[in-house]
Parts: structure tokens; sequence; C-alpha cells
């Protein structure tokens, strides 16, 4: 691959290559069906030419709203090959949060996947003055508005507009796309104010997926899954783009509910996803454990002591005298155990990764000694790809890796990350001040704190805008400890508080799973979930687990009292950003009272 290519002139060259081949999986009234890459090819002609005879220029905005699906990937490459520019809404965001995008964008057609999707728009349509069209994707009823038309009426245009002119305009297009063209404009998840659209290149795309390609070979026997919307950059470079790029098939998750059997069905050979999906299957694991008989216990212990053995020595340079008895005792823990943790994950995975939250190091570790490689990176949406990533031939649990090649590392004299090289965007949308502000000094300032270590590995501490500084002076971030805190398996949420004061203090939100099968284990009566969170049993078992994970803390971190709150934190509350980040803000202002509570004096 060369790096002059564009993405739309990929998809249409690989559509001739690959012809008959598998281009996507998605399941269908139970069952898994294929869709090849000719099939997708004329629906995307279709749907592009669809486009151009509504009027669709060259860098024009169109602003999908919908789940990661079949019709969500064709929308994207119509887009594409049509030479507008892809500013996706997340599927979750209100009306109110759909207006901010749209208006940003400047998008004047918008996608909406169903019926849900689609009401959500006509709330938001008043709002939005340059909003021309929806075309709905997956239409439940007929409706009677002129401006709103379905994909099937889409496509219909696109062949009739093929009939009257063939398709010379679709390739003229196409050729006269370039790399340094916008591809995509999305945005960010808005933790500190409205979200903000970053520019995306196709040059910038093709980069980080070269440079991945570099650590982590692909080929067209490789078998991706999808899974996170694709108005999150991960997915749709890193999910969707990839496997248009490099020809292998993608494999649609039906949704979050049935993604671990989506993936034991269609064993993927890798995946990059969120810590979340490696944490069910790890508890999932340690439950299995604890309720096993003593003796089986003793032995999947013994399995996990020889296989992180058998990981130290099969890493390092000189494996020295044992090895081969250890490789030995590490093929019988297979047999024994970490088979099962590989047929978890489908049996086939090759390798996987993770990033856009922290994960805890015990997981990683676990994973390890099962012989199951994850490999925790490092990057923004304004980066625009991957800034360090751990690797085969360079692993420190703990961290997310060494730089990419051709990526420059430097820290402000309070530990702010800057980059510098190719994992940059060109900037924020209609936001020429943020841009200034984001690109200072020549470097890209990405707002996170962190450290490179003596090996060239780096370590993310937290958010430059969240550090708390206590009464004594001490600046402490409180990402790592919320995060500590939520390998408690009974803590979905938590949120640490300290600002000014001489020790810290937490609110928690509960697993409402985890929490009433202990109830049910303990034979705990109670009339809801909200009522089980303030039960003095809950209580106190939350209690004794956070005094647990307080031992792992430095006594100026660790949490002197919490309040467990009755109800998980919810986007439509403006309490979780589309990526489930917590708005650390709006929590502090909406329970203020219940935070000052907690530095009151008994």
């Amino acid at each position: 691959m060369i790096q002059q290519q564009t993405l739309p002139q990929v998809f249409v060259d690989n559509v001739k290559k690959r012809g008959s081949t598998p281009f996507l999986f998605y399941k269908h009234e139970g069952r898994w069906c294929a869709v090849v890459w000719n099939e997708v090819g004329e629906k995307v002609k279709c749907m592009s030419l669809g486009l151009m005879s509504l009027g669709v220029k060259k860098g024009d905005r169109i602003a999908p709203i919908s789940n990661t699906n079949p019709e969500m990937v064709y929308c994207c490459l119509a887009i594409a090959t049509s030479g507008a520019i892809f500013s996706p809404i997340y599927h979750t965001n209100s009306p109110k949060e759909c207006v901010h995008v749209i208006n940003d964008s400047g998008a004047w057609i918008a996608f909406a996947e169903d019926q849900t999707q689609l009401d959500k728009l006509k709330v938001a349509w008043s709002d939005c003055p340059h909003l021309e069209k929806i075309i709905v994707l997956k239409m439940a009823k007929s409706d009677n508005d002129p401006r709103i038309m379905t994909l099937e009426q889409l496509i219909e245009l696109g062949k009739e507009e093929f009939k009257k002119n063939g398709d010379q305009i679709y390739y003229e297009t196409i050729q006269s796309v370039r790399p340094e063209d916008l591809t995509a404009i999305i945005y960010t998840s808005g933790t500190t104010g409205p979200p903000k659209g970053v520019r995306l290149t196709i040059r910038g795309m093709i980069k980080n997926l070269t440079e991945t390609t570099k650590l982590f070979p692909v080929s067209e026997k490789s078998r991706g899954i999808s899974i996170l919307p694709m108005a999150h950059q991960l997915e749709l470079m890193n999910g969707h783009w990839y496997h248009v790029f490099y020809g292998f098939p993608q494999v649609y998750a039906e949704s979050l509910k049935t993604l671990y059997d989506d993936v034991r069905e269609m064993k993927p050979t890798f995946f990059f996803t969120t810590p979340r999906f490696y944490e069910k299957i790890y508890n999932e694991m340690m439950s299995v454990i604890d309720a096993s008989p003593a003796w089986k216990k003793k032995l999947i212990h013994w399995c996990l002591s020889i296989g992180a053995r058998y990981q130290d020595m099969k890493d390092s340079p000189s494996r020295g005298i044992g090895y081969g008895t250890m490789k030995l005792l590490n093929s019988m823990g297979r047999f024994i155990f970490f088979r099962k943790v590989h047929a978890a994950v489908g049996g086939k995975m090759e390798w996987s990764s993770t990033g856009s939250a922290p994960i805890p190091a015990k997981i990683l570790l676990f994973f390890r000694a099962c012989d199951f490689s994850i490999y925790e990176g490092y990057g923004l949406t304004e980066s625009a790809g991957m800034v360090s990533i751990n690797r085969p031939s360079a692993v420190k649990v703990g961290t997310v890796g060494k730089p990419m090649d051709g990526v420059e590392l430097a820290f402000t004299e309070d530990h702010e990350i800057l980059v510098k090289g190719w994992p940059r965007c060109v900037g924020y949308w209609n936001n020429p001040e943020a841009t200034e502000e984001l690109f200072r000094d020549g470097w890209l300032h990405t707002g996170d704190l962190g450290y490179l270590d003596e090996d060239g590995y780096l370590h993310i501490t937290g958010r430059k805008k969240d550090i708390l500084i206590t009464s004594t002076g001490k600046n402490i971030s409180p990402l790592n400890i919320e995060n500590h805190l939520k390998t408690i398996p009974y803590i979905s949420h938590a949120v640490v508080f300290g600002e000014g004061q001489t020790y810290l203090t937490a609110l928690v939100t509960l697993d409402e799973e985890k929490i009433t099968q202990y109830a049910n284990e303990k034979n705990i009566t109670y009339n809801n979930v909200a009522s089980l969170t303030q039960h003095p049993a809950m209580i106190d078992l939350i209690g004794k687990e956070i005094e647990m994970k307080n031992q792992d803390l430095a006594r100026i971190e660790q949490i002197k009292k919490f309040t467990i709150l009755g109800d998980q934190f919810q986007q439509d509350r403006d309490e979780l950003t589309p990526t489930l980040k917590v708005k650390r803000r709006v929590i502090e202002e909406r329970y203020k009272d219940k935070i000052m509570a907690l530095y009151k004096k008994e």
C-alpha cells in the first residue's frame, strides 16, 4: 500500500479484487449471514449516486446516527465515495446533543437508523436550520413528510441515475478525492464542555492503519469484530476502515448483550475494544474459580503461577535453564485451564488490543498467564491514531507501551503529555481558538498526565483538568483511584472528591447484576435494587471492599468516607458522555449535598 492512496479508491479496488469473498458477517433471525464484496460495492455505488442526485458535493457533511451494523457501514462508504465528510452522532445522544453536532458540522443530510432515531431527529429538527433531508436506514412505518426518505428510496434514486448517466460520475468523484481531504469529523465526548469536532484526514487515517499493521500484521485470513459505535474514533479507524483497507471480513456483533456469544460463535482473530469486554470475562472466570472445590482452586492457581513464570522466561532475552521444563508445564496448564479462557474469546484470537480507558493490571496479568495477549495502548481523538502501545516484542503491564515509530513525547512541568509526529488531527471544526490551544508551540497538548519510565514505557496518571489539591497542598489525580475502586466487582462507577479538604471521599454506583446475585446468595431481602443499595449489609460489604483497596494506596489517596447512590449515572441526565465517561463537574454540582455531608464533623 502506498501513501498516496485514498480510502474510497482502496474500497473500489478491493471490490474488484475480492469480488465474491465475504466482506462482512451479521446475524439475521438467529443465523449468521455473509455479504460479499461485489454486493457491497453495488449497494454503496447506488447509495453514493443517490446522494449525488440529491445534491451532495465534495466536502459536504453528512450526519448519521445509528448503532454499528451493516447499514451504517454502507452509509459510511457511500459518504466517502461521494466525496462528503462522515460526521456521526452517537446513537445514545439526546435531541439536544444531536442539534449541537448537526449545527456545528453544518450537515444538511442526516441518516437515522430506525424509527427511534428518526423521532429523535424530528424533535431536533426545528433547531437545525441547515438540515434538509433525513434518510432512514430501517423504516418501520411510512412517513408522509417529503423531507424524509428510506434507504430503499435512496438506492432506487441511485439506480435511476445509473440508468440515465451511467456510473462515470461515481468513479470520477472517487478519483477527485485527495489524501489531504477530510474524511470524518469525530466529536469529542464533552466531559468538560460542548463536544468539539475533530477533523480527520484520509492521509492521517491511512498512516495510522499502516503503522498499526507494522506491529500487528493482518492478512486476508484475519477476521475482526465490531461492536463500538462508529462515532467513536477507535471503531471507525481500527474497526471499519481497517478491514476495508486490508480486505479481510468483519463480523458485526448483534448487540452488547450478545457480544460474548457472538465472539465464541464467529471466532475473530483479533479485537480492538475497551476494557469492559475483558473485565467481564475475567469476572466470569474468577466466579468459576471461587465456586470450585478447594483442590481444583489450588490446581488452577498452580496453572496461573506456572503460566506467569513461563511468560516471564519466554519474554526474557536469555531464557535460561529450565525453560524447556517450564514450557512443558505450561502446556499442562493450557490443557487444564488456559484453553477455557481461550474458548471464552472464540479460540482463534491471535492478539487483542485495548484502549480508551485504563484496564486493571491484575486483568492483564491473568490473561497473560493464560497465554492470551492483550496489548494496552494510548491515543486520543485529537491524535488521529495510536500514540503508544505495548506490542509483542515489548510489553510492560501497567503502562500504555512505548511510543509508535515517528512519535516524539515531551512533558510540561506539571506532567502533561505532549505529542509531536504523525499522530495528530488537523484541528477542530469551526473552532480556531481551541485548535490554537491544542497545538501550542508545535506540540499536541493532550490534557493527559503521565511520564516515561527508565525503559521508555509511557505511564498515564490522570487528566490535567481533574487534579485535586487538598488542604495540605497535595496534588492528587482521582482517575487512578477511581479505576482502582472500579476493580471491586460490585462497583460500576466511582467519583472521588477532596478539593480543599483534608481527606478523600467517593460517590459510588453499584452493578445491579452483581449486588442482586450477592443478595440472593446471602438471603438478603429487599424491595427493589434502589433499596438494596442502601441495605446495611450492602453498605458494610462495600465499606470492607474499599478498605481492602485502600491498602494498595498511599495514605493521602485513601478513601475515608463514601456514599452509595441509589441508581446508575445516566447519559440522558447529562451525567455520562456518549462513551460512558463520568462528567465530573455535573456530578459534583448535582450531588453537592451528599458530598458535603461526607465532610461534616461527626
